[in-house]
Order: C-alpha cells, then sequence, then structure tokens
C-alpha cells in the first residue's frame, strides 16, 4: 500500500474521505499537484497510470517531480484480463506493452469512436487500485486548464470531479510561465505529447514526427498491419512514413487536439 500525508497508514479509516490526484505526466498536471499540496491538501494519493506509450521524456518529468516534492506518486499499469500492476519508474514499461494487453483483450484497436485506451488504461487500474485499499468515498483532481473549455465544461456540476486549474483560471500561459522560471521542466514540446502518436494528433503533428522521428511509427504500423483496421480516422499509419518526405508545415491544421489524456501540457 502507497498512501502519504496520513497520520497513521495501517490504522486510516478509509470509510472517510480521500483526495486523488491524476497526475497524467503532463505540466498543467504537474503544477496543479505541487500547488494543491502547497495550499494545504491533505489525505491525498497521486497517481500516474503509464500506459509504455509514454515519452522517456514524460517518465523521467513525473520521476523528477516525485523526488523533487516527495509526492510518493503510485504507478499504475493496466494487466491483461482487466487487472493492473503497481509499477516504478524503473520497471514501468516503455514499449507499449499495457497497451498492446488492452488491444489484445478486445481484439480490436481503438480509435475515435471506440476509445477504451483511456477507460482500460487509465481510468480502470485507478478505480481498481483506489477499491484494493477499501477507499469508498474520494474526490479526485484533474489538470484541465481554464482555456480548455471544451473539455470542463462537460465536466461541470460532478460531483466528485474538481479542476482547480478551472477554478484558479490557469491558461496555457501562466503553465509556460511557471515552468519557464522553475529549475527543471519537462523536456518535451510540441508537437509531441504524452502519448508518443495519440490518434487524435493532428496530421501537421503526425507528419512532424513521422518525418523527423521515424522509429516512433513502428509500433503503431505493427498493430494496423496485425488487426488489418487503423487507428486513425484518416488512414495508415505508414502513409506518413511513406510520404514524411513531402511534409510541407509542422503545424498545418495543428488546433487543439481532441480531449484525451495524453496531452504534454
Amino acid at each position: 500500500m502507497i498512501v502519504i500525508n496520513l497520520k497513521s497508514e495501517l490504522k486510516k479509516n478509509w470509510d472517510t474521505m480521500c483526495n486523488i490526484i491524476n497526475f497524467s505526466g503532463g505540466r498543467s498536471s504537474a503544477y496543479m499537484t505541487k500547488r494543491l499540496i502547497d495550499e494545504g491538501l491533505e489525505d491525498y494519493i497521486v497517481l500516474f497510470q503509464n500506459t509504455g506509450k509514454e515519452s522517456n521524456e514524460t517518465l523521467d518529468f513525473v520521476n523528477e517531480c516525485d523526488k523533487r516534492w516527495n509526492l510518493k506518486v503510485v504507478w499504475l499499469e493496466y494487466r491483461t484480463k482487466n487487472s493492473y500492476a503497481i509499477v516504478d519508474y524503473e520497471t514501468a514499461s516503455r514499449n507499449g506493452e499495457p497497451f498492446t494487453m488492452a488491444i489484445e483483450d478486445n481484439n480490436v484497436l481503438p480509435g475515435s469512436f471506440m476509445r477504451f485506451c483511456t477507460r482500460l488504461l487509465k481510468l480502470l487500474p485507478a478505480e481498481k487500485y483506489i477499491k484494493s485499499l477499501g477507499i469508498t468515498q474520494y474526490d479526485k483532481y484533474l489538470g484541465i486548464r481554464y482555456d480548455e473549455p471544451r473539455r470542463w465544461m462537460k465536466r461541470v456540476g460532478t460531483d466528485d470531479e474538481f479542476m482547480p486549474l478551472v477554478k484558479w483560471k490557469i491558461t496555457k500561459g501562466d503553465i509556460f510561465n511557471y515552468w519557464h522560471k522553475s529549475e527543471f521542466d519537462l523536456n518535451l514540446d510540441e508537437p509531441f505529447g504524452n502519448c508518443d502518436l495519440c490518434f487524435h494528433k493532428k496530421k501537421g503533428k503526425v507528419k512532424h514526427i513521422a518525418k523527423h522521428y521515424p522509429e516512433k511509427l513502428k509500433w503503431w504500423i505493427d498493430l494496423e498491419n496485425k488487426y488489418g483496421k487503423y487507428f486513425r480516422d484518416d488512414g495508415p499509419m505508414q502513409f506518413y512514413l511513406d510520404t514524411a518526405h513531402i511534409q510541407l508545415d509542422m503545424f498545418e491544421d495543428s488546433g487543439d487536439n481532441i480531449e484525451c489524456f495524453c496531452t504534454v501540457d
């Protein structure tokens, strides 16, 4: 059992309220985590669910925050047949293993209309871990910013979900200013996100990655070939690899990505 900020880890009555901080591995959720703790949030558990497709820089950043701020982050990963495992920075999957297990269990690739990756890889391990502690009541803290109304407006009124960045009116600019002044930062910027090639990425970002980091497409292409289906609505990942040399603009059509847990900021 990994819990923090408790008077007695063994005797804690988990029937009382607990605070679950969802640390996605991005800058916004890291800022939220630090500020919540600095402002006195008690009886909290910090969770990070690793899919195996996070960029290495994301794992480094989570580990750095953990060490510097003494967060005692609980690292969770999906395991086959809807189970989970507790890992750490050293043992965390780095080659898509949890994601592959989820795909094999469902015998289908996730996509825009069947986005089970968020449910299985992020939500399910957290729910099962919390239940294993005997926690029956808890509040969840999500790192959604004030300038992301498309993400937070649909959640307004949810009793057990809190979005402190919305309450504090924190924008992307505020986040970058904070990390610019910090002694360390996430060594990852656009067009990357926590999930290296999330199928919700805009075309321009995928093209840029295909041109400069073609090795990152292999896992995605191999699974598309295995299942005879595509992750993306606009066709196979192989197309991006084959046409990477004719890319014109790194950020063509690079507006906001669709809501996901994989955003880097």
